[in-house]
């Protein structure tokens, strides 16, 4: 809601304050507001920063390893770590510098998988460990990655401990993932194309999304925000993938479950689940046109209208939200309506 500096002048006139004083209070507010923009802007600004550096720093390794060898990295990794936990450690003693001091904390964290792989490939700790670049971190599945994604877990949580930053429980819920999907061909002898480590990596999400909601029922939203995001998107992206090219009892099914998460978004005020429902109702829609309109001329013009629709949906509402976050919330059992995260006492 936009409001003039008239409009609020006149309102608080009206309630009885002096209007100096109402001027006054606008220009704090203005400031504040001006104060507001150019923090969202200054976190940008380090948020890209440091996922930037975290890219250079893979690529750096990735392109040096066979020219360095595996000690040398180790140190590299382990100079990198402590220059960054220095200075981070510095910046987190003033105030207003809490979030580059903890980015660069959180750096150091993504330093330590580079560490553990020089250590294997120097000691020769795993028979893979010289079959793949360290890019592979990232892109393969392998039991050979087991304990970069271990100490990756020990280092983050340890980092926790002395810096509560919450964009630092990001590479622990990224190790942690990548943990259950690297134990899985160990522990069950699975090829790469099995469908089981989909069910797996899929309840992995929902596991992840329950720690999140713990964290929320905690008061701890920020820490549970990276637990949504990771657990949501393991949770979805398996379950989209296991649902395709089955049959139409299975994706109606499909369709239920996204609508469900587009519900739930509401009662956890979480809008990756509302974004990704949204998108499996979406794949649901164009599906269905496709097997009714498949071959068919008609098929653009029906699938633009959907378009136009859901954005029609989407300006509906925008203007009316309150009302229907409220009629949802009505339909909510009271018992239920307690165990929400922003109904805790």
């Amino acid at each position: 809601m936009k409001i003039s500096k008239d409009h609020f002048v006149s309102e608080a006139i009206s309630a009885g304050i002096p209007s100096n004083k109402a001027e006054a209070l606008w220009k704090s507010l203005e400031e504040k507001s001006v104060d507001t923009r150019s923090s969202m802007f200054s976190r940008l600004l380090y948020y890209l920063g440091a996922l930037i550096v975290i890219g250079a720093m893979s690529w750096f390794f990735t392109l040096s390893w066979g020219y360095f060898g595996g000690g040398v990295m180790f140190l590299i990794s382990l100079g990198y770590a402590s220059i960054f936990i220095s200075i981070g450690s510095l910046l987190w003693k003033k105030e207003d510098l809490k979030v580059p001091a903890g980015l660069l904390i959180t750096i150091a964290v993504f330093m330590v998988p580079l560490a553990i792989y020089g250590l294997e490939t120097y000691f020769n700790v795993w028979p893979e460990a010289f079959q793949s670049s360290y890019k592979g971190f990232y892109e393969t599945i392998s039991s050979s990655w087991i304990l970069r994604d271990i100490g990756t877990i020990i280092a983050g949580l340890a980092a926790l401990r002395f810096f509560s930053f919450p964009f630092i429980t990001m590479p622990i819920f990224l190790a942690s993932w990548f943990l259950i999907m690297d134990l899985t061909p160990l522990i069950l002898d699975l090829d790469s194309s099995s469908r089981l480590r989909e069910w797996i990596s899929m309840f992995f999400g929902i596991g992840i999304i329950s720690i999140a909601y713990i964290l929320d029922k905690k008061k701890l939203r920020d820490y549970a925000f990276w637990g949504y995001l990771f657990g949501t998107f393991a949770f979805w992206g398996n379950l989209t993938s296991i649902i395709l090219n089955e049959g139409e009892l299975v994706i109606f099914i499909y369709l239920l479950i996204n609508i469900a998460m587009m519900l739930i978004s509401v009662l956890l005020q979480r809008k990756v689940l509302l974004i990704l429902g949204a998108m499996g109702v979406l794949i649901y829609l164009c599906h269905l046109v496709n097997e009714i309109f498949q071959d068919s001329h008609a098929f653009p013009f029906i699938l633009s209208f959907i378009g136009l629709l859901i954005i029609y949906l989407g300006v509906l509402y925008q203007r009316n939200f309150q009302l229907i976050e409220q009629k949802i919330i009505s339909l909510v059992p009271v018992w239920l309506i307690k165990l929400l995260p922003l109904n805790q006492d």
